[in-house]
């Protein structure tokens, strides 16, 4: 049977909207989105969930005849030096879609999932933070982390050096830009923007869920159990439906919404001074006034 091969990347940026946009395209009748975040061609970092070619072209083994867009959600893929090129040689004519949040927010935010998902133990941003230029040699770095450079904070949300970097592959027609406040103002205008960058049939969808929002752990140690059943799960070769099933539930019911403490202005300040140059270099690539997100 061929396989039918994707022509559609969300590319990033990780805490910008992208569960929720991957979801709502999901649900549309000429979209078919693979199962989110299979990390494949960023072929420079460690963390990968699908790292051979039949496992991942397997992911699209259910698109249809009808699904004129067949895509996958990658967060890293953005910053990734690699996944864009890797895309190109194996989808020369893919779209993209590129999701854009203030990086002051969207830094403090990075860090909270970080700490959910234990590859990030100092819980305290500032610290965290101040720890870059250590841990860029490799050192003190958290048990659980399987990539130094997702803690590398201030590279990871420089968006505007990555989207440049983007274009000098991929012409900008061929780019389609989101930005966070434009989806948590008008979700419904922004889906529709998007529908019509992929050339498909608004389907006058009404309801727009936002999901991923901040959390943490109920109970810490639990989560070694979640990730021991992960191991599991991910070594077992025949039927493992109830064991992923057991896995789901564990961690949702070890899940727990968490509001995040406010940076201190002191630390605003020092981030609003480190992002200032790219912020104005993305306000350049996607000419519109980004100046509100440094104050």
């Amino acid at each position: 049977m061929h396989c039918k091969k994707p022509n559609f990347f969300i590319l990033g940026a990780p805490k910008c909207g992208t569960t929720s946009m991957d979801m709502w395209l999901a649900s549309h009748s000429a979209i078919f989105m693979a199962e989110k975040e299979p990390h494949y061609f960023n072929t420079d970092h460690s963390n990968r969930n699908v790292v051979q070619l039949e496992k991942y072209q397997a992911l699209f083994a259910d698109a249809s005849d009808a699904h004129t867009i067949i895509g996958e959600t990658s967060v890293r893929y953005l910053y990734s030096q690699d996944a864009v090129a890797n895309i190109l040689a194996y989808a020369p004519e893919a779209k993209f879609m590129v999701m854009l949040r203030n990086p002051i927010d969207m830094t403090h935010s990075w860090h909270n999932q970080l700490c959910f998902n234990r590859m990030e133990s100092v819980q305290d941003f500032v610290t965290a933070w101040s720890l870059q230029s250590q841990r860029k040699l490799g050192k003190p770095m958290p048990k659980y982390c399987r990539e130094i450079k997702m803690l590398q904070y201030g590279d990871v949300c420089c968006l505007g050096a990555q989207l440049q970097r983007l274009y000098q592959l991929v012409p900008p027609e061929r780019v389609h830009l989101v930005l966070f406040d434009d989806l948590l103002e008008n979700p419904k205008l922004t889906y529709q923007s998007v529908l019509n960058f992929l050339g498909v049939a608004d389907d006058g969808k009404q309801d727009f869920p936002h999901l991923n929002a901040a959390k943490t752990q109920h109970i810490f140690w639990l989560r070694d159990v979640i990730d021991l059943l992960t191991r599991l799960k991910n070594k077992l070769t025949g039927k493992k439906i109830g064991l992923e099933r057991i896995v789901g539930l564990v961690m949702e019911k070890n899940k727990k919404i968490k509001q995040r403490s406010p940076l201190s202005p002191k630390m605003r300040q020092t981030l609003i001074e480190y992002f200032a140059d790219d912020v104005q270099l993305l306000e350049t690539l996607i000419k519109r006034d980004l100046s509100h997100w440094l104050k």
